[in-house]
């Protein structure tokens, strides 16, 4: 199943209805969706080792669709966010921190007529909060927490949970998760926990480190990557930490 594929079934499961009604009529949140791809393919900045895909989106509606999709915008936003990094995993591309999209009303734009704006931004500085709709208060919002699941070997089972900071994995005893399994490096990967998300890192392993079947060096993690760290398998998800609420 295909990003674009995945995301309309994210939307339908969100709204909990049948997708084409919900969205009936005017821009529809699919036709953002494919050309955000677009976007990413025309945007992407060719390096010497890798390609570094945008970070930072920009949609702008006519105001008809702006009040129309007004209650729905924040998930769409959060699903999209999620669809450019999983598109960007898919073709490899690098994303030097997790991509943010934002809305806007456009007068200049009909009803059905959408713009969007992107560009590759480094740093995390925030935008003004005016650019972005988040009608929860933060108090309420939910904090989400990083666990490795292990599903082979002598460990299949266990849930490790990520602490803040870096997480270490690799044969060593002295690792925050040690496996042992002898196609593991001593110090094998890294996963580091930043305010964009989780990154994982391989630290020169011999066998390298791969996620969804791909060998990586560096990649932005998102919940339901399989990650294989010699002959373990492990999945990467994420939980409501109810300490933070």
């Amino acid at each position: 199943m295909g990003v674009l594929r995945r995301f309309e079934k994210r939307l339908e499961r969100a709204f909990e209805g049948p997708f084409m009604r919900a969205f009936k009529g005017g821009v529809h949140p699919l036709e953002v969706a494919r050309r955000l791809v677009r976007e990413v393919e025309e945007g992407k900045v060719l390096g010497v080792s890798e390609t570094m895909a945008p970070n930072r989106f920009q949609v702008r509606l006519s105001p008809a669709d702006y009040r129309r999709l007004a209650g729905a915008l924040e998930v769409m936003r959060e699903e999209m966010e999620s669809l450019l990094i999983s598109y960007a995993n898919e073709r490899g591309y690098r994303l030097i921190s997790r991509p943010r999209l934002d809305f806007m009303e456009d007068a200049s734009l009909r009803e059905g007529e959408f713009a969007i704006r992107s560009r590759l931004e480094e740093g995390t500085a925030a935008q003004p909060a005016t650019e972005r709709l988040d009608t929860r208060p933060p108090a309420h919002r939910e904090e989400r927490l990083g666990v490795l699941t292990v599903l082979n070997g002598e460990k299949a089972g266990l849930s490790f949970y990520l602490r803040e900071g870096k997480t270490r994995v690799g044969r060593a005893e002295d690792n925050d998760l040690a496996l042992p399994d002898p196609r593991a490096s001593r110090f094998h990967a890294e996963i580091e926990r930043v305010p964009e998300g989780y990154i994982l890192r391989d630290l020169g392993s011999t066998n390298g480190t791969l996620v969804r079947g791909r060998k990586v060096m560096e990649r932005l993690l998102e919940e339901g990557d399989t990650l294989l760290v010699g002959g373990t398998e492990l999945r990467f998800g994420l939980i409501t930490d109810a300490r933070r609420r």
